[in-house]
């Protein structure tokens, strides 16, 4: 690589930082699931070829039997938030399942512009469908030839069990002080997590721009859906933008 192209490839990072610098940062919580932040990863190319920067943080470390703190889990989400908006930096805040439930608590502590819950795991059918789901979800990646990854998703162990459960008892009760406009996604074919935890949830949102949206024949792990990611971002894209809030109007 020569001069040249190295100080184009820097004006090009300079003008990527300084349009990231407008928009607001999309902070991502991902769910109790083997593949973490991973699972954000369709989410990640939408926004980031928008311009947005996209931070997506870890919550464990499957691979250490002993991180088994409820509390440290929940410090690891509001530490890269609570960095976020120290910057001053606006923010988009999503959580899925696990995480959406975590993400409510964290937007009752900061100050977020929207929340976005996909499959919030306020309610859930039971802990080994959750650690099921997460399981198939990683052996259906692990098997397509392009990928080979299965050293990258080591089980949870279960020591992690009780630690979702404290999370969620610990955090669930955050969804009665939401203060921001907040987007509910649920798929009716979620395994995992009932469509009546977002009901049930969305009827406890005082805030009066809430919106709920069940997406027909799709599962748990909304994302992962190939044939409805991309109309389900589209979805996250116009609620940020207030266009999807003008569409559809609120009860």
């Amino acid at each position: 690589m020569n001069h040249m192209q190295k100080w184009i490839l820097r004006i090009k990072a300079w003008l990527k930082s300084r349009r990231e610098a407008k928009l607001p940062v999309i902070y991502c919580v991902h769910g109790f699931g083997v593949r973490k932040t991973v699972e954000f990863l369709p989410l990640k190319m939408y926004f980031e070829d928008l311009g947005h920067k996209v931070v997506c943080v870890e919550l464990f470390d499957q691979r250490d039997p002993n991180d088994t703190d409820p509390q440290q889990w929940l410090q690891r989400a509001e530490d890269g938030l609570a960095q976020l908006i120290a910057q001053e930096r606006k923010v988009w805040l999503i959580g899925f399942s696990m995480g959406g439930v975590i993400a409510t608590y964290l937007s009752t502590l900061y100050s977020v512009e929207r929340l976005v819950l996909l499959a919030p795991a306020f309610e859930y059918l039971s802990l080994q469908n959750v650690k099921g789901a997460a399981k198939n979800v990683a052996r259906t990646i692990i098997k397509k030839p392009r990928t080979n990854l299965s050293s990258n998703y080591p089980p949870l162990p279960t020591s992690f069990s009780p630690v979702f459960r404290s999370i969620i008892a610990l955090c669930r009760d955050s969804i009665g002080k939401v203060d921001v406009p907040v987007l509910f996604l649920h798929g009716s074919d979620d395994e995992t997590i009932p469509i009546r935890s977002s009901e049930n949830a969305y009827a406890k949102v005082p805030h009066e721009m809430k919106l709920l949206l069940v997406i027909a024949g799709v599962m748990h792990r909304l994302l992962d859906d190939d044939r409805l990611n991309q109309d389900i971002l589209k979805l996250i894209d116009d609620f940020f933008n207030e266009r999807l809030l003008k569409e559809i109007p609120i009860k």
